[in-house]
């Protein structure tokens, strides 16, 4: 567990199998995803700000191209569309709150219907006509009861495909972590420097 206040709620859960870093989770990514195992799992906190795409974005600042984040999200025609403080967009099937622990189950617990949707489906597909050149959705999905993970080895593949694309020239690439029902994007501009 990572968190810049040692006395977080979360250091009651630590013992011999849960350690409490205390570190600024930015940091802790640049400091630590590269040592990682291809097997390993990243939890993302819920209410984080958009901590993948700006290590990304870090990422391609150190191969020494330029990143930008900005808006320009297009629509996806899902029920909750909003701007973030950051300029992301929040993006939700459900129309009401849902608890954090939800595991997104085939039969949804509000709606008591079946959950037939998938956002983080839903934005890997391109839309005819928009301005991206690409689309990188890191998967926030259940491993175990309650807690929703993006595989290290997604986030590496995103860091590798973004950088093999800055020998095309400028991209726009369209960033979103995402679960089934809930998603945080935000469109990453990336450009070559001149040589």
């Amino acid at each position: 567990m990572v968190d810049r206040d040692p006395a977080c709620a979360a250091a009651e859960m630590a013992d011999g199998r849960v350690q409490l870093v205390t570190s600024e989770w930015s940091q802790w990514l640049d400091e630590n995803l590269g040592g990682l195992g291809a097997d390993d799992q990243l939890v993302p906190y819920h209410w984080a700000p958009h901590l993948l795409v700006e290590w990304l974005g870090r990422q391609v600042e150190r191969a020494g191209a330029l990143a930008a984040r900005g808006s320009g999200v297009p629509p996806h025609g899902v029920p909750v569309e909003r701007p973030t403080r950051d300029g992301d967009r929040a993006l939700s099937y459900a129309t009401w709150i849902c608890p954090p622990t939800c595991i997104e189950p085939a039969l949804c617990p509000h709606t008591r219907g079946p959950k037939d949707w998938s956002l983080a489906e839903d934005l890997e597909r391109a839309r005819p006509g928009e301005p991206l050149e690409g689309r990188i959705v890191f998967r926030c999905l259940h491993l175990v009861h309650g807690v929703g993970t993006v595989p290290v080895a997604q986030i590496r593949a995103a860091r590798d495909r973004v950088l093999e694309g800055l020998r095309a020239g400028t991209r726009r690439w369209l960033v979103a972590t995402s679960s089934h029902c809930h998603a945080l994007a935000t469109v990453l501009t990336v450009v070559p420097r001149a040589a």
